[in-house]
């Protein structure tokens, strides 16, 4: 007698319909999930670079730098796009997506050995053996990798944002606690080494947990593809967006020196410090979301308006006041020695208002599916960009090379969201209609604040600062509610915060 199969108990994983029933309200969970993740996540590692500077020489970490700045561009390679688009595309089965992990996990090996043989070039080209053993390590960071992409990817499709969260935060605390132990016992560089080891390590076993998915035992054919032509799209993408992020630091470098690169790099790096702890978070949420709904374009539509304007509603005002300010931000963070900061942290800011909202261009593209455009639109504007670079610094030096990036990046942002936009369910009119309040409110809020910055105030600068928030967040509120649409909006948040903090997370 033959037996009927039963269901695959790994079809949980593949299938999304249920999203739709309650996506909001996912969503908006799993955004306040991951941000509190990721908040929790950066104060243990301010918490811990505080102790391991004062535990470590400064000798210890160039000796990592040295070997991360080349092992940072390999790993970007560790998944070859496919965890975006196992979250993305439709019609997935156990399989197929078995076929995808192996595959994963070859190219996992293939670059740790790619690092080890990196180890002797590494010696050579910086005259140190020390670097010998920490690249051989950091290798063992792409295979952790390589076994994991699959399970995040499909924790992330379903919206499991919870475990993500819980998975972050202990990876995150029991990968620098022995960190801490093990510079406190001398053992130096070795401490950051176990640090980048270890988390995706933790990371791996915590996935592996908290989704039942296992691969089955299959070959490789070509019916993955669709995968890997996604895929490419996205790994062509992340490769050039990897130089055209860093042409800047390379050409300061090169042309004026390393004050001036230290002043840029730090400026840049506390400029999107709180911007990144908002947008990425944001993001991990609505990728999969947007997935969900590329077949419906009227509610596509509606989610996309939705996220773009609690992106653009806080990121917005921050940027307007962190340029307001930055004088005294610069000052109290960094101390007197940084004040020469404060000016391209300012030039920075004026692109980094808009950066935010337009960097979803790509988070549309790759919820439709359109990888291919990713990797062009990526092409041109790196193009784009090195040219601001290249144009600016030889008309401007340091200042020259910020301005043009923000001239460049205003001057290719319509032609850049037509582009982008087209064939999917956003319009260009969808976008500016949703980010124009919260752009204009924050830039009146800031010219009044300037007002008042201004004026010198005999205060401890830590007050001060803390004056000059309140006041602008009461600025920043209060002119929303005069226009009845306006009022609407921020009630609407109001509302729904309040409801979460009624309900369990």
């Amino acid at each position: 007698m033959t037996q009927t199969p039963g269901p695959d108990p790994h079809q949980k994983w593949f299938d999304r319909e249920h999203l739709g029933q309650d996506l909001k309200g996912k969503s908006v969970k799993g955004g306040l999930r991951t941000v509190g993740a990721q908040l929790f996540s950066f104060i243990i590692n301010i918490v811990t670079t505080i102790f391991l500077a004062r535990l470590l020489l400064p000798e210890d970490y160039g000796l990592v730098a040295m070997v991360t700045s080349f092992t940072g561009f390999i790993l970007m390679f560790k998944d070859l796009g496919m965890a975006q688009a196992i979250i993305q595309m439709d019609g997935l089965n156990q399989r197929l997506v078995s076929m995808v992990f192996w595959f994963n996990f070859l190219v996992s090996i293939l670059l740790a050995l790619i690092i080890i043989a990196m180890g002797p070039l590494l010696v050579w080209f910086y005259d140190e053996p020390l670097l010998l053993g920490i690249t051989f390590y950091y290798s063992l960071a792409a295979i952790f990798g390589g076994l994991s992409t699959q399970h995040q990817a499909l924790l992330s499709r379903q919206m499991h944002f919870k475990e993500l969260s819980e998975i972050t935060i202990a990876a995150s605390f029991f990968s620098l606690m022995p960190a801490l132990w093990m510079a406190y016992a001398g053992y130096g560089y070795w401490a950051l080494v176990a640090i980048n080891v270890l988390n995706p390590a933790i990371a791996a076993v915590l996935l592996w947990f908290r989704c039942d998915w296992r691969p089955n035992w299959t070959g490789i054919d070509w019916s993955i593809k669709d995968f890997i032509g996604f895929g490419a799209g996205v790994s062509g993408f992340n490769m050039i967006n990897y130089f055209s992020r860093n042409l800047d630091n390379i050409l300061i470098g090169r042309q004026i020196g390393s004050d001036a690169l230290g002043l840029y790099s730090k400026a840049y790096q506390l400029l999107m410090l709180p911007i990144t702890q908002l947008r990425d978070p944001l993001n991990a949420v609505a990728t999969p979301a947007l997935s969900s709904l590329h077949k419906q374009p009227e509610k596509y539509r509606h989610y996309y308006e939705q996220y773009l304007f609690l992106l653009a509603f806080f990121s917005m005002p921050i940027v307007a006041f962190l340029f307001v300010t930055a004088d005294d931000i610069i000052l109290f963070l960094l101390g007197p020695n940084w004040v020469e900061a404060a000016i391209i942290f300012q030039l920075l800011a004026i692109t980094a208002f808009i950066q935010p909202t337009a960097s979803t261009r790509g988070m549309v593209m790759l919820s439709c599916g359109l990888s291919t455009r990713f990797f062009f639109w990526g092409l041109w504007n790196a193009i784009f960009v090195t040219i601001a670079f290249v144009v600016g610094m030889y008309y401007g030096g340091l200042n020259g090379l910020v301005i043009g990036y923000a001239i460049v990046n205003y001057l290719i942002l319509i032609p850049s969201l037509m582009y982008c936009f087209k064939n999917t369910p956003v319009r260009v009119a969808d976008f500016f209609k949703t980010v124009a309040a919260p752009g204009l409110i924050s830039i009146l809020s800031a010219a009044a604040l300037y007002q008042l910055v201004a004026i010198e105030l005999d205060i401890h600068l830590f007050l001060q600062i803390i004056l000059y928030a309140a006041v602008f967040g009461v600025l920043y509120l209060a002119l929303w509610f005069p226009i009845g649409a306006l009022r609407s909006r921020i009630l609407g948040i109001v509302d729904l915060v309040k409801s979460l903090l009624n309900k369990k997370l």
